[in-house]
Formats: C-alpha cells, sequence, structure tokens
C-alpha cells in the first residue's frame, strides 16, 4: 500500500510540474507580446536615427522602405516596408529592435540586393501611406500587421513632403505576380482589378507556376 502511494505521488508530482511549465510557458509568451507593444511604443517617440528608399522603387514596382529610430538604451528599432508602387501597396512590413551593430549589418545585406537612398522621414511616411491608399483605391486591403508596424511614424508629418509619387505604370495599374502568390491569388487579384477597371485598364505579369508550359 505504501508504495502503491509513493507512486501516485511521484504521478501527481510530474503532472503539476508539467503543468507549471506550460504556465510559464504561456506567462514568457504573453510577456513577449507586450515587450515588443512597449518596444514600438517607444520607438514612436524616440529620434529617427535614418530613413531609407529603395532607388529603384518606381522603375522596378517594388523596394523597401525603412524607417529607424534610436532607442534610449542605445539599440536601433525599425519598420521595414516592402511597397509595391505598380498595384498593390504594402505588401509585406514588420517592426525590429535590435542592437546597432546588428541594425548595421542588416543594412548592409539589404544593399547587396538593391540600392538604398537616404531620405527625409516625411517623405518614407508620405510614400508608404500614400502607397496604402492608391492600393486601397484599387480595391487591395492593405497588409494585416500594417496597422501595428507603422506606429513607429510617430509624430511625423507626411504633409510637409513636397514630392508628389505616381503610382502604376504609364498611368494604368500593373500587377506583377509575386514569388509568394500562387496561380489563384494571381487569378483573384486580375479578377478585381477587371471588375473594377475593365479589361483595358491595367497591365499585368504573372509568372509561370508549376504544372503550366509556356
Amino acid at each position: 500500500m505504501a508504495i502503491g502511494q509513493k507512486r501516485l505521488q511521484k504521478k501527481l508530482a510530474k503532472k503539476a510540474a508539467k503543468r507549471k511549465r506550460a504556465l510559464a510557458e504561456k506567462k514568457r509568451e504573453a510577456g513577449f507580446s507586450v515587450t515588443k507593444d512597449q518596444l514600438l511604443w517607444a520607438a514612436s517617440v524616440s529620434p529617427i536615427h535614418e530613413c531609407f528608399v529603395s532607388e529603384e522603387i518606381f522603375d522596378r514596382g517594388i523596394g523597401d522602405v525603412i524607417i529607424s529610430r534610436r532607442m534610449p538604451d542605445g539599440s536601433i528599432s525599425t519598420s521595414v516596408f516592402l511597397v509595391d508602387t505598380f498595384c498593390l501597396g504594402v505588401k509585406d512590413c514588420f517592426f525590429a529592435n535590435q542592437p546597432r551593430r546588428k541594425y548595421e549589418e542588416g543594412i548592409m545585406r539589404m544593399e547587396q540586393g538593391e540600392n538604398l537612398e537616404k531620405v527625409a522621414p516625411e517623405y518614407a511616411v508620405k510614400l508608404v501611406e500614400n502607397a496604402v491608399a492608391y492600393a486601397k483605391s484599387l480595391g487591395f486591403e492593405r497588409h494585416e500587421e500594417y496597422l501595428w508596424v507603422k506606429k513607429i511614424f510617430g509624430n511625423i508629418d507626411p504633409s510637409i513632403c513636397p514630392t508628389e509619387f505616381e503610382f502604376g505604370q504609364d498611368g494604368k495599374p500593373f500587377y506583377v505576380s509575386g514569388p509568394n502568390q500562387t496561380e489563384a491569388d494571381s487569378r483573384r487579384i486580375i479578377h478585381n482589378l477587371s471588375e473594377r477597371l475593365g479589361p483595358d485598364g491595367f497591365h499585368y505579369m504573372v509568372g509561370l507556376y508549376p504544372g503550366k508550359e509556356t
């Protein structure tokens, strides 16, 4: 009888420890989420570090817009927006906080794939917001993380930027399928443009999909 009770106690202790670990993990996950929100809020009121825009963003129709701020501890908080100036607006975006050295290494890696030009914060914000508005006028919703990631804008006033941006190509939207878009995605986007603008109201170019022949 005593041996059975000991085994039961050990079993109950293991279950209790498992529940405790699971609870601790949930608390850590919740704490991480809150920390990210706090970091983004702190970034929104911290000094601007630098802003970049891909030099080819209007020629290629796609490129990055980067807005970074210096945090009180010396780290750099950054919001990066992948902007489609031809049609879809902000296709992707994310926020990150890094030590300055890691941030600079990241910028160097990005410059291996595109030429980045330093711009005024107002220019960067106006470009992103106008791209989102252009895509919305075509019936495309902003990226799901956009409202959160854009909080880094803080009190930057895009209205003082004198530059007027032209979206699309040759006066019309130009949809170019991306590497992460499926054939179904492309069909949906082209259908949406056709419904809104008519068959001659836009241009498009899609890649070959697996199983498709030229």
